[in-house]
């Protein structure tokens, strides 16, 4: 088998990158369930069932309604409006997490896909280009699907559009500089 060799540049993008991630979240059922603070969900789709399910991993009886003598069943899904329907109507993925996010808050945020801006501000341009591209995308998505926040959406996507563009000519104005065409031909 051939193997592949990474350029100095591409290994020292890999290290840059390794060093600004972060540990992963422990997912297991003894650390969610552990956690006080939060409320945890864990959702898995399975080929077999063809539609997602959505379990509460964490004791939270302001979300369940439980007799003093009964126990919160980590083993039985969560009976969700978007999951029983998956089968039958255009329900995508994103209809679930909003259907999460509303059961699990009160009252309802006015946007439960609020964005965090100050995340692309700490990302490169090139990561930024790329992100708030795929964004965008995701954005224009839910806001077809006429969620109660589609208004909010749509300031969100128009900002996030400024934002996009500037950025996108920041970087094209880079590549037509003498800094970048003497970088890449140094390569």
């Amino acid at each position: 088998m051939d193997s592949v060799h990474a350029s100095d540049e591409t290994k020292h993008v890999i290290s840059n990158a390794r060093n600004r991630m972060e540990r992963p979240f422990d997912v297991s059922d003894a650390s969610l369930e552990a956690d006080t603070e939060g409320i945890n969900f864990l959702i898995a789709g399975y080929q077999r069932y063809r539609c997602p399910y959505v379990w509460l991993r964490t004791d939270h009886t302001s979300l369940v309604q439980l007799r003093p003598d009964e126990a919160l069943d980590c083993d039985a899904p969560v009976e969700l409006n978007t999951v029983n329907c998956w089968r039958n109507y255009d329900i995508r993925p994103w209809d679930v997490i909003v259907e999460i996010v509303c059961y699990a808050l009160d009252p309802w945020p006015e946007n439960p896909f609020a964005l965090d801006y100050a995340y692309f501000e700490k990302l490169t341009v090139e990561e930024r280009v790329v992100a708030t591209g795929a964004m965008l995308e995701f954005l224009r998505r839910a806001y077809l699907r006429r969620y109660f926040c589609s208004e909010i959406l749509l300031e969100d996507i128009k900002r996030l559009q400024h934002q996009h563009f500037h950025c996108l000519n920041a970087l094209r104005e880079y590549q037509q500089s003498t800094v970048f065409r003497e970088t890449v031909s140094n390569i």
